[in-house]
């Protein structure tokens, strides 16, 4: 879905930086295969892999390395 841009009011700097908080992947051909979920816990700084039930945690690299299907941000405060 399209998002309008956001603009200042005023004198008001506009927040442009975000973190990647999550990275999700899908394996296999269209139309089949199985998605993977690499999700970031910020209040320990640590990253976790997700596939159905199964949670583990991850390294920060292999999230940078793996092949986005969608990416989810968080505007930094």
């Amino acid at each position: 879905d399209y998002i309008p841009l956001p603009t200042p009011n005023g004198n008001q700097k506009l927040r442009s930086k975000y973190d990647l908080i999550a990275n999700i992947v899908h394996d296999g051909k269209p139309g089949e295969g199985s998605y993977r979920a690499f999700v970031q816990r910020k209040s320990e700084e640590l990253w976790y892999e997700m596939q159905d039930l199964h949670v583990s945690e991850t390294l920060p690299h292999l999230v940078a390395l793996s092949e986005a299907y969608m990416q989810i941000y968080e505007q930094q405060q």
